[in-house]
């Protein structure tokens, strides 16, 4: 029996082989955790995609917010006016004695009472970009373009259509591009 003590005393030694092996495994989930990494970078270029929206707050001065909104849609511009121009025709001669001047800053001519921002998206139609700058800012709003040969073009007709759509329509029709103001 004393030779079978002995044969147990040398398992223990087969264990210190076994032992060794965790150290291997160790050298193999170094190399997982490199991918992890790999993958946050490929995950924080995502938000930047969401990032060309131009937002709308109330610290952004209008002539800021309509230079972004052109650099997004080159072909289109935003003109935002004091709420009394909404009962003018957008054919009125009246319409720019309305429009705010460039240096003023969104919360400056908001509504009191409006705190909220507004998000400006290529699938928005025109016509509730428009709306929500009435509801949420009490600001009356216009998207348009420019012609080579008429100037300034507001128009009812457009409203259904999304600001990206409108955009690639007057890229297609050679209207003026980096109109802003």
């Amino acid at each position: 029996m004393a030779t079978t003590a002995k044969k147990t005393t040398a398992k223990p030694a087969a264990k210190k082989t076994t032992a060794a092996k965790p150290v291997a495994k160790k050298t193999t989930t170094a190399k997982p955790a490199a991918k992890p990494v790999a993958k946050k970078t490929t995950a924080a270029a995502k938000p930047a995609a969401k990032s060309t929206d131009v937002s709308v707050s109330g610290n952004k001065k209008i002539a800021s917010l309509c230079k972004e909104f052109n650099k997004k849609f080159p072909y289109l511009c935003l003109s935002i006016f004091y709420p009394k121009a909404s009962t003018l025709s957008v054919f009125s001669s009246e319409l720019q004695r309305y429009r705010i001047p460039g240096d003023k800053t969104i919360a400056s001519v908001r509504r009191e009472n409006s705190s909220g921002d507004i998000s400006i998206s290529g699938n928005k139609k025109i016509k509730t970009l428009e709306k929500e700058f009435s509801s949420i800012l009490g600001l009356y709003c216009q998207v348009g373009y420019t012609t080579v040969s008429a100037g300034r073009v507001y128009s009812k007709y457009t409203d259904d259509m999304t600001l990206a759509k409108l955009n690639a329509i007057c890229e297609k029709g050679n209207e003026k591009k980096g109109e802003w103001w």
